[in-house]
């Protein structure tokens, strides 16, 4: 179990799954007192991919994970299959995020002298075999999945405002979504130019400018 939740008050319902279906799966993330109740926060995970693509909260009387469940479950019927299930875009976005997120986490761990010589020369091993994945399946894709690398769906958008509140800071959020580091790996980024640089505007409306 994390760290964070070792002394939780509610360790019995967090993180804990409180829903599945052939798409997703549901966790707890938080359960914090409140006024009149419990506030439960849950995260909705792509089982294609790994990523968050939903999160809602509620409030409950008492610790319940039977209510907890049946919650989760609602939502998840709501939800339907994502436009972009198992596309092959879909898999360099998420292969992206998780390498500035695993690096990110490794830097932190660095700085604080955490890591031994030998965790560091497999760590760097293995990121580059990452990288080297990555950028081959970044050019085999096809034009039409090219472009999507660079057309914001609406889910992503829809999770915009847990994503800010959870990601450890604004230059992750940026570095994950600006996916500048995928158009500069692409072999004929030229002709995507364009996509890019509209897909950045839209970018800077949301988040604002970095």
């Amino acid at each position: 179990m994390c760290n964070r939740y070792l002394n939780h008050k509610y360790w019995q319902l967090v993180p804990v799954r409180v829903g599945k279906n052939e798409y997703f799966e549901a966790y707890t993330m938080d359960v914090d007192d409140v006024d009149n109740g419990i506030k439960v926060a849950i995260v909705v995970y792509r089982l294609d991919t790994l990523e968050a693509y939903s999160f809602f909260d509620f409030y409950i009387e008492k610790p319940d994970k039977k209510e907890c469940v049946i919650r989760a479950d609602n939502h998840l019927k709501q939800l339907g299959r994502p436009v972009d299930w198992k596309s092959p875009h879909r898999f360099c976005l998420a292969r992206h995020a998780f390498r500035i997120l695993r690096n990110e986490k490794f830097k932190t761990n660095l700085d604080k002298n955490k890591l031994s010589n030998e965790y560091i020369y497999r760590y760097m091993t293995i990121a580059r075999l990452r990288e080297t994945v990555l950028i081959k399946k970044l050019n085999f894709l096809s034009d039409y999945e090219k472009i999507q690398l660079f057309t914001l769906k609406q889910w992503e958008i829809d999770i915009k405002d847990w994503e800010m509140d959870n990601y450890s800071g604004k230059d992750t959020l940026y570095a994950i979504y600006r996916r500048t580091y995928l158009y500069k790996r692409l072999y004929d980024k030229e002709r995507f130019r364009d996509y890019y640089l509209e897909y950045n505007q839209l970018i800077d409306e949301l988040y604002g400018k970095g």
